[in-house]
C-alpha cells in the first residue's frame, strides 16, 4: 500500500494529522491528504465498496514502512554521492597515468645522459643507512668500499625530477661567464673624463677581414 493511501486511512480511521507526523510520515504528504479528504466531503462521491480479502494495516506497519522508505532514500543518495566520487577518482587516475608516461620517458633520456648513473646505480647521492632512504625514489643498494654507503637505483620518475645535471651546467656556464673581463663591467667601470657610469663598448675584430665594430651597452633613457 502507498503512503498516501496509508495516510488516508488512517484520517479516516480519526487519527490526528500530528500524530502522524509524529509517527514518522512525511508532514507534506499528510498535509496534502488531509486537504483532499476536506475537499471530498464538501463534495457528495458515491462510495465505493472495499475490494473482498483487502487487510488493514496497523498504524504501527505503517510507521515501519515508512521508516524503511527514508532509509532506503538515504542509502541511495549516499550511493549517489559515491559513484560521484569514483568517477573524479577515474579522471584523477587517468591523468596520473598520463603523469606518470612522460617522466618515464623523460627520466629514461636523462639517466642516459647522466654523468652519475653508473650501471644503474645513482652515484650522486649516498646514504649512510638504509633507513636514511626516501621511500619511493628507487631500490636500495649497498655499495662496499672504504666505508659502506648505500645508493639507489632511481626509478625514472625520480630521474625526471632531478636537476643536479641541470644546476652543474648552470654552474659551469656562471663560472665562464665570471671569468671574462667584462663581467659587470658597465657597473664597475666609471669614465675618467665624463664621469659617466654604464656607457661603456668594447672593439670586436674581424679575424676575416679585419675590420673593428664596437659593441657595448648604453643605460635605458629615463
Amino acid at each position: 500500500m502507498k503512503v498516501t493511501k496509508h495516510v488516508e486511512h488512517l484520517l479516516k480511521q480519526g487519527r490526528k494529522p500530528k500524530e502522524l507526523v509524529e509517527l514518522g510520515f512525511p508532514k507534506s504528504i499528510v498535509t496534502k491528504v488531509r486537504r483532499q479528504l476536506t475537499k471530498e466531503k464538501t463534495v457528495p462521491q458515491t462510495k465505493i465498496p472495499q475490494e473482498a480479502g483487502q487487510a488493514e494495516s496497523h498504524p504501527e506497519e505503517l510507521a515501519e514502512s515508512a521508516h524503511k522508505l527514508a532509509k532506503m532514500q538515504q542509502k541511495l543518495e549516499s550511493l549517489e554521492g559515491g559513484l560521484r566520487k569514483v568517477d573524479s577518482l577515474a579522471k584523477l587516475l587517468s591523468e596520473v597515468a598520463v603523469l606518470v608516461a612522460a617522466a618515464q620517458e623523460v627520466g629514461t633520456d636523462k639517466r642516459e645522459d647522466c654523468p652519475h648513473e653508473e650501471d644503474g646505480v645513482c652515484t650522486l647521492y649516498t646514504w649512510t643507512s638504509r633507513d636514511e632512504i626516501p621511500q619511493g625514489v628507487g631500490e636500495p643498494v649497498l655499495v662496499e668500499n672504504e666505508k659502506s654507503e648505500w645508493h639507489i637505483k632511481p626509478t625514472p620518475f625520480y630521474c625526471a625530477m632531478c636537476t643536479a645535471f641541470l644546476e652543474e651546467r648552470i654552474d659551469e656556464v656562471e663560472s665562464q661567464t665570471f671569468d671574462t673581463p667584462l663581467w659587470g663591467a658597465r657597473h664597475r667601470i666609471t669614465c675618467s673624463g665624463c664621469g659617466s657610469k654604464g656607457w661603456i663598448a668594447t672593439a670586436i675584430k674581424c679575424t676575416k677581414c679585419g675590420r673593428i665594430t664596437y659593441w657595448g651597452w648604453w643605460p635605458k633613457k629615463e
